[in-house]
């Protein structure tokens, strides 16, 4: 799944190996303030051998079928621009994931997230026929509910004080999109 190498304008989207580890970690470092607001994992300092053991857990994950995660490379100089994953994939019946991704802080504001959601969406509606996905958010994510609606993804509601973040209970909204949702591909096919 996240053997796939998937290709955009700007970004290319490939598996997260060993050697990716000191750039994930600077990624991490350099973005702890902004993470740190929307992502429970991101309080603690980052270490490489955190990363390295994010890497490996995500390859595991992935060889198990559970999830599929992908580092976010610019195609031109292959700098890490961020994170995303299909996560909480299950058998093929289910036909369900939920998305997940961030960009680095100094690569948000260029459409990075756009361009790899797009990526990321197509890839699971066409490659892996999933049926559904879903993404949750902390409601003062204004950025990435932009993206979600850009994807097509629709509000499904909000789970009040779902998710314990930084000591206090935060609310989370739910937004998902049908493979039916989708928007026309080039040629006027659906997903």
């Amino acid at each position: 799944m996240a053997e796939d190498v998937l290709e955009g304008r700007r970004l290319v989207l490939r598996a997260l190996t060993d050697a990716d580890a000191p750039a994930l970690l600077e990624a991490v470092t350099a973005s702890r303030d902004a993470l740190h607001r929307r992502l429970g994992w991101a309080a603690a300092d980052a270490t490489l051998a955190g990363e390295a053991a994010f890497v490996a857990a995500a390859r595991a994950a992935g060889a198990a079928g559970a999830s599929a995660t992908w580092g976010l490379f610019e195609a031109k100089g292959g700098a890490l621009a961020g994170v995303a994953a299909l996560k909480e994939l299950g058998p093929a019946e289910r036909g369900h994931a939920r998305l997940a991704l961030w960009v680095r802080t100094g690569r948000t504001d260029r459409g990075f997230a756009t361009e790899a959601g797009k990526l990321v969406v197509d890839h699971a509606f066409r490659r892996l026929e999933l049926r559904r996905l879903s993404a949750r958010l902390d409601p003062a994510n204004r950025a990435f509910r932009r993206v979600l609606k850009k994807l097509g993804f629709r509000y499904e509601g909000c789970l009040r004080a779902d998710k314990r973040l930084n000591g206090r209970w935060i609310d989370q909204e739910c937004w998902g999109m049908l493979r039916e949702d989708r928007a026309p591909a080039k040629g006027g096919k659906k997903a």
